[in-house]
């Protein structure tokens, strides 16, 4: 497309040669944020928890430990070896370089087991949150107080399993909802109160089922259903979701949006192909990024960042980045970088701290600096065009992972096959799921289950939160879906009493799973408004079962 190659001229890189969809798969294959482990610091000895396993080849320090005077990248800088592919020599400073244990950016209080989070305090296993408090098991949560199993949410209150939902207070087991408060199994409804199991409301209150009902019917309803009982409560999911299988739905998620197609927008500009952008302008396939600027094929993070292409978890003042991931804070001019920080001008390089002028993380002037990288990208394009036309010869579709790490090829992110991560620790596992035989097929990492986490669970859970003592909390469950242990901690069994929420019964794996089901995936379909048939793109498929209205017809019918 037109403003496609107005973008790779602009940042000076050839054209990709993945499709959209498979090039946000490979960036994800790079970000792992709910897997964690124990192990020990490698620089103080301390245990600490870490998104890396013990099986990696670099070594791993605790975040105060990395970010002290003790570490120094810059002495495991070596000379750029023109006879040698850059991805080589990359991976081999990459896997010889400290790494951060988790990705945090602090302040952080008491809020260890969170991965790719900020200024959080008291949270657990919340990923890519930000500014929360007394949280527990969510993804992408910003500014939220008191809420567990979420997906998606900000600015909310005392919610319980809410996926897609903004500026909510007492909300459970409801998606897609703006402010709306004491509710249950609500989706698509804003500004609604005291509703249960209705879809497509504004501003209403005492309905169920969206029919209305008095105050007084309303309240003996709720009385005369228990939902602190586990068996009530999955039965409701069930009534409700038949109910709502056939719901009609506006052909995207979000509001204010201009000039904009793809899913979960909010207050975007010229975002095309785009999922999960907020306050973003002139942005095309990008992934869950917030107040970005002229960017294409970034995923993650995002907030006063421009000019960034094909980047992953690169966040916070950034300016002009190719190929990175985990950049952040004040950096600019970068290239195939990884885990740098407030630096610029550097390319090839990771874990740097207010670094310049580095290539392989070794000092440079800015005159010798300014005459190596044309020669590197100069030969790295010679290797790409000599792969290209080797593909054209065998009829490939693309480049395999081998020749990406060994052709030193220009333009493209770095290969899956060299992640710091097994494909199933990641978040391209749930972007795109595949099995054990498929990722090892590529030439991929797999991680097996470890059987110490998958033993028989001895305690009977009651059915009901008023029959459960604290004791439970001293109790191993395992999941009712998978069979992985896990623990109630004592600040979620709080939680459950006073809100009245029945002990899961599945692991928090399974709990995000189950939300992540609900939401759409990351393709668009050319369809037609079931109303005036106007030519539509959704990310419903043809297959699904709700009933897709194009914006004007669905603002004509949301009551």
């Amino acid at each position: 497309m037109e403003k496609d190659r107005e973008f790779y001229e602009l940042m000076q890189v050839s054209s990709p040669t993945l499709c959209y969809f498979c090039r946000t798969q490979r960036r994800l294959s790079y970000r792992n944020e709910r897997f964690l482990y124990h192990r020990k610091c490698e620089l103080t000895g301390k245990e600490i928890i870490s998104s890396f396993s013990l099986d990696k080849p670099f070594p791993v320090y605790e975040n105060d430990a990395w970010w002290s005077d003790e570490y120094d990248p810059v002495k495991y800088g070596r000379d750029f070896d023109f006879n040698r592919p850059f991805f080589e020599q990359f991976f081999l400073l990459r896997d010889s370089v400290p790494r951060l244990a988790r990705q945090q950016q602090k302040p952080m209080w008491n809020s260890d087991y969170c991965n790719c989070a900020s200024q959080n305090k008291n949270c657990y296993l919340v990923f890519s949150t930000n500014r929360c408090e007394d949280c527990y098991y969510g993804s992408w949560v910003n500014d939220c107080k008191n809420c567990i199993d979420s997906k998606n949410t900000t600015r909310c209150e005392l919610c319980y399993d809410c996926t897609n939902c903004y500026d909510c207070y007492d909300l459970k087991y409801s998606q897609d909802c703006v402010n709306c408060k004491s509710s249950n199994f609500l989706r698509d409804c804003i500004g609604c109160m005291d509703c249960f199991a209705c879809s497509n409301l504004h501003n209403k209150q005492y309905h169920i089922f969206n029919q209305k009902k008095t105050k007084e019917e309303y309240e003996n309803f709720i009385k005369n259903t228990d939902l602190g009982s586990y068996k009530t409560v999955k039965e409701g999911k069930e009534t409700s979701q038949k109910f709502l299988q056939d719901m009609i739905v506006k052909q995207y998620h979000g509001s204010n949006i201009e000039n904009s197609l793809g899913d979960y927008l909010w207050n975007c500009k010229n975002a095309f192909t785009s999922f999960e952008c907020v306050d973003c302008e002139d942005v095309r396939y990008c992934v869950c990024i917030e107040r970005a600027k002229s960017s294409m094929d970034h995923t993650h993070w995002g907030v006063g960042t421009e000019r960034i292409y094909d980047c992953q978890a690169c966040g916070y003042d950034l300016f002009n980045l190719r190929f990175c991931n985990l950049c952040w804070t004040g950096c600019s001019d970068l290239t195939y970088c990884d885990q740098c920080f407030s630096s610029k001008n550097c390319f090839g390089c990771v874990g740097l701290k207010k670094n310049e002028y580095c290539i392989l993380n070794k000092q440079y002037t800015k005159k010798e600096y300014e005459e190596l990288i044309p020669r590197i990208i100069g030969q790295m394009k010679r290797a790409h065009g000599a792969s290209a036309q080797a593909e054209r010869r065998s009829g490939s579709a693309s480049l395999s992972e081998a020749e990406l790490t060994n052709t030193n090829t220009w333009g493209e992110f770095f290969p899956s096959s060299k992640s710091c991560y097994a494909y199933n620790e990641t978040l391209a596992q749930e972007h795109k799921p595949m099995t054990k035989e498929e990722v090892l097929q590529k030439g991929w990492i797999w991680k097996d289950k470890d059987p110490k986490e998958y033993l028989p669970q001895s305690f009977q859970v009651p059915d009901n939160i008023k029959d459960v003592a604290e004791n439970i909390t001293n109790e191993i469950l395992g999941c009712e879906i998978c069979g992985k242990n896990y623990k109630i901690i004592p600040q979620e069994f709080s939680f459950y009493k006073r809100q009245t929420v029945p002990i899961p019964k599945k692991c928090s794996d399974c709990r995000h799973n189950d939300r992540l089901n609900l939401r759409t995936g990351r393709i668009l379909y050319e369809r037609k408004c079931q109303k005036c048939v106007a030519e539509i793109k959704t990310t419903y498929a043809p297959e699904a079962t709700e009933i897709v209205y194009c914006e004007d017809c669905y603002l004509d019918y949301a009551v």
